[in-house]
């Protein structure tokens, strides 16, 4: 099992053969509060009896719904979940993923897996990276609104102490001095009887800011495209925009011991740093429609966004977060509302469009309800 990630997404929408089950369900990762989870992924798996009756005499099918019962039945997998679960089911694959953000319970058998919530999960618009630190220490994390987690740097070339950061013969010398300071409780001015001056300290402590910003541009801003947000004590925030050379640092920060603080602290910090920044762009991409729409280059029509996707012409659609349109796209002109026969697979029509706009390298967003500037649950800008 893996936690679902951008490359995932392709093989997800390279689903070929229906039917394709989708589930999405909020998990935890804790007893007492997972103790239902378990019972719950079956009433979502109870959904989709017609199509085990229906495809009662296909043995691939009934395969599939097998796995789903063994999976219910695990019970180490359910002490072991996050706060968001997507399971994906074929004839020749079971796909099952972590989702560090709670969903809402879904259930899908459609011609085409349903990703809507994981365009939503996957999107950088309203994500961030927080760089926690301290003269010693460095700390990465990616967040949004709603959750923030640790990324392992273990991995990665991004020093996490002040120590990994220097060359060996002052390495050794931090080191004594750090078993000296833990032995006798000495502040770091005793360093000077010790072969360490401040001087050098200051010394050290900008050359592990600067190892620290080098490695995060180049594993993670740099790839992500991420904003970065920069957690540390107000007299280190001078120091470190001075020598930083990452695009993608904010302006502002918090300016805060967040080393002493736990996550969900650290997080709505965070957030109050970057919410601005959200909305700024979220108010940009409104009024880039608003502009086109007067300019007869976008439409909120549904038959009309089918049409300009298939052409190629939509840029960016907006999508209402967490509203369904049952139904099927099948072709150009050809949009299908609901399901026209009885036991017909049907997906969401607003899941096809976004996967009609991606595979013509348009984007999407997933916007909030409140915010969606049309009725319809969709909108588009075109290229032209």
């Amino acid at each position: 099992m893996e936690k679902f990630t951008a490359k995932h997404l392709n093989k997800v929408l390279g689903y070929e053969e229906p039917p394709i089950f989708s589930i999405y369900m909020p998990t935890h990762r804790t007893h007492p509060d997972n103790a239902n989870d378990a019972r719950i992924f079956e009433t979502l798996i109870q959904q989709f009896e017609p199509a085990k009756v229906q495809y009662a005499g296909d043995s691939g099918v009934q395969g599939i719904f097998e796995k789903f019962a063994a999976l219910a039945a695990n019970y180490q997998f359910w002490q072991h979940t996050k706060e968001g679960l997507a399971v994906f089911a074929t004839r020749d694959s079971f796909d099952v993923y972590r989702l560090p953000r709670t969903v809402q319970p879904l259930a899908v058998v459609a011609d085409t897996a349903h990703t809507k919530p994981l365009l939503k999960y996957l999107q950088t618009k309203d994500r961030y990276h927080l760089l926690v630190l301290t003269t010693n220490t460095a700390q990465l994390y990616e967040g949004d609104r709603y959750q923030l987690d640790e990324v392992d740097l273990s991995q990665a070339d991004v020093p996490d102490t002040m120590i990994d950061a220097l060359d060996h013969e002052m390495r050794d010398l931090h080191a004594t001095l750090a078993a000296y300071r833990t032995a006798t409780g000495e502040k770091w001015e005793a360093a000077q009887n010790h072969g360490l001056k401040k001087t050098d300290i200051d010394n050290d402590i900008e050359q592990f800011f600067r190892a620290v910003d080098r490695a995060v541009i180049a594993r993670y801003s740099v790839p992500s495209r991420l904003p970065l947000i920069l957690a540390a004590l107000p007299e280190h925030h001078h120091l470190f925009r001075r020598v930083s050379r990452n695009q993608r640092l904010l302006e502002n920060g918090v300016k805060a011991n967040a080393a002493a603080m736990d996550a969900n602290e650290i997080r709505k910090l965070a957030w109050n740093v970057f919410e601005p920044n959200y909305t700024a762009r979220l108010d940009g991409i409104i009024g880039q429609y608003r502009h086109a729409a007067s300019q007869g280059l976008g439409t909120d029509q549904i038959e009309a966004i089918v049409k300009d996707a298939y052409d190629g012409k939509v840029g960016a659609l907006l999508l209402e977060e967490n509203r369904m349109i049952p139904g099927q796209i099948n072709g150009r002109t050809d949009v299908v509302f609901g399901a026209p026969e009885p036991g017909q697979l049907v997906d969401d029509i607003l899941d096809d469009l976004a996967e009609l706009v991606l595979g013509k390298q348009g984007e999407v967003w997933v916007i909030p309800k409140e915010r969606m500037p049309s009725a319809t649950g969709a909108a588009s800008i075109n290229r032209f």
